[in-house]
């Protein structure tokens, strides 16, 4: 696959350059979107969150779970599920696609 040919992927980053605990921010169409190696899983989720659209790319990560930077609200990056308040919108999820040890995220979130 190439980047030219699939617009529906965006090219992230090589496999290599995401070790476990590591994040990578893309540009989206519509909103940025965060690239996280949660203990070898590579997850994706909206690099916003639901309680007020700030980043929270710069949170803290326990394994699967980012914590909110501003106001502490916790986030599920495997199905974007709210964890604590005072967020109560999940966020968007985004597949992951690897080709030739070249990471790939959608463009557009699961389900929409």
């Amino acid at each position: 696959m190439s980047e030219s040919l699939d617009e529906n992927w965006i090219r992230v980053c090589e496999q290599r350059e995401l070790a476990p605990g590591e994040r990578r921010v893309v540009e989206g169409p519509d909103v940025d979107i965060l690239v996280i190696n949660a203990d070898g899983v590579i997850l994706a989720v909206a690099d916003e969150c639901s309680h007020q659209d700030l980043p929270i790319s710069e949170g803290p990560l326990d394994g699967d779970i980012i914590t909110c930077p501003w106001h502490d609200a916790q986030f599920c990056l495997r199905d974007g599920e709210p964890l604590s308040a005072p967020a109560y919108e999940p966020i968007d999820c985004y597949d992951i696609r690897v080709e030739n040890d070249t990471i790939f995220v959608a463009k557009t979130p699961r389900g929409g």
